[in-house]
């Protein structure tokens, strides 16, 4: 980065961090611990730094190997649905990508098992997110399909990526009561939030949304 941007920075980002708040307001982000956090998490830090003076734009960013960061209304909607819906407990993340949705999740729950296919952004986001003091997360790099190595049960699953089915292995990893959020294809690309009550599925939420797609496998460095 260089002096000029890093200038940039220092002179933009607190005017643009608030007015990202304020559109998420409009779009009905009312959840004030979350407003809170969001404005001050340094966004720009999780974005590749081409894209530095976008990061508080309503739009996905780079992050690197193709990826993208989600758009702030997309991770703060899904975020204020867990925080209605779910227990404030375990939570497992498929899709770490560079760590943003994972460090706003460890603000709020007791402790994050997240899950990322490609290896550099497994490393990189492990990085940042220890630099940032964070302690609470759990990362594996690995096939999120599958599910977390070890047997926990989860109060929650989010999925950051969109499929064309429901991974059975992260359904069946949730406690009774447990809430699923995730992007999938079909009717229509949407974004819904279910509860686990029994073997049905109660929807809670649902929101027109467009993500990169879920894919199996793992990718390395």
């Amino acid at each position: 980065m260089s002096q000029h941007d890093l200038n940039w920075l220092l002179t933009h980002t607190q005017p643009e961090a608030k007015r990202m708040i304020q559109y998420l307001r409009e779009q009905g982000i009312h959840h004030e611990d979350l407003l809170v956090l969001m404005e001050k998490l340094p966004r720009h830090q999780f974005v590749e730094p081409a894209f530095s003076h976008l990061a508080y734009s309503a739009t996905p960013l780079p992050i690197g190997r193709h990826q993208t960061i989600s758009q702030p209304l997309t991770v703060a909607k899904m975020t204020q649905w867990l925080l209605t819906y779910a227990r404030p407990g375990r939570v497992l993340e498929i899709g770490t990508g560079s760590g943003y949705q994972t460090r706003i999740l460890a603000h709020f729950f007791n402790k994050v098992h997240t899950i990322e296919r490609q290896q550099w952004l497994y490393l990189q986001a492990k990085q940042r997110l220890s630099a940032m003091g964070i302690n609470n997360v759990e990362y594996v790099f690995g096939d999120g399909q599958v599910g977390w190595p070890q047997k926990i049960e989860m109060d929650a699953v989010i999925i950051t990526a969109m499929a064309s089915k429901v991974p059975l292995a992260l359904t069946r990893c949730l406690k009774e009561n447990g809430v699923l959020i995730m992007p999938i294809d079909h009717p229509r690309p949407q974004i819904g939030c279910w509860r686990k009550e029994g073997d049905r599925w109660k929807c809670l939420q649902t929101d027109v949304a467009f993500f990169v797609p879920l894919l199996e496998g793992i990718e390395y460095a």
